[in-house]
């Protein structure tokens, strides 16, 4: 029954509520015939501060690249923990993201520790590993698409430092996964598809950038997508960002 009502919920979810206005189609057409090929695409966006992102992001995805069973994310470790915090969002969290969108449409959820949760979970230098070892095995599977918001929390007034990790995954997948960043606007339905580019690119970036290291450049290619109101701690990379 519960797979029933979700995919009841999401279908009209996808038909009357999120309207994704798709921008750079042939940048998703480059990624998804990287797919098709046996590829694997690694998203990664600034950290959603409003709700209808994720729903935008997965319709997104689900239209132009593939189904989302083919996805996999991320998850706060304590979001999803009724144990933590305050019970009732958490269960709420716990059935939002791993019953509705893990039951149907799919989507992997690989669970983290975010750094400010550590005090919580002392186990979390082995439990973070772990967790980046499955979703590196998600993305070296032909066909997957995986999700990173690399800034690892919240930041409503501008983007704040990414996280060196999602740089690593990429190096580690470098002969199968292809990066491509993502943004929407705040406000907007607008979802716009940046260029997808391989680990190999990424670090011969540093030829026209000298300045940058591989996350500040990855993280430009990002930034210079948002208004400038938006860009937060990358606004002056994104202005310096040499695209090749």
């Amino acid at each position: 029954m519960g797979g029933v009502i979700g995919r009841a919920a999401w279908e009209f979810t996808r038909r009357e509520i999120v309207h994704p206005e798709i921008e750079g189609a042939e940048n998703f057409a480059i990624a998804k015939t990287h797919l098709k090929a046996g590829g694997s695409i690694l998203l990664y966006l600034k950290d959603p501060t409003k709700k209808i992102t994720v729903p935008l992001a997965a319709s997104a995805v689900e239209t132009e690249l593939a189904p989302l069973d083919r996805l996999g994310l991320f998850v706060s470790r304590r979001q999803v923990d009724w144990r933590q915090g305050n019970h009732l969002p958490n269960i709420a969290q716990h059935l939002l993201l791993e019953t509705f969108w893990g039951q149907y449409p799919g989507v992997t959820m690989i669970r983290v520790v975010q750094e400010k949760d550590r005090g919580k979970y002392p186990d979390w230098a082995k439990y973070n590993p772990e967790a980046y070892a499955r979703a590196k095995a998600f993305l070296k599977t032909p066909g997957n698409i995986f999700v990173v918001t690399p800034e690892g929390e919240r930041h409503p007034e501008g983007f704040g430092e990414a996280q060196i990790g999602f740089a690593a995954l990429l190096r580690s997948t470098r002969d199968i996964a292809l990066a491509m960043p993502i943004a929407i606007p705040e406000g907007t339905s607008r979802v716009i598809a940046g260029t997808p580019f391989s680990y190999k690119q990424a670090v011969e970036d540093h030829k026209l950038n000298p300045g940058m290291d591989i996350t500040k450049r990855m993280m430009a290619r990002l930034a210079r997508m948002h208004p400038l109101e938006e860009r937060g701690v990358y606004a002056q990379a994104a202005l310096d960002f040499v695209m090749p």
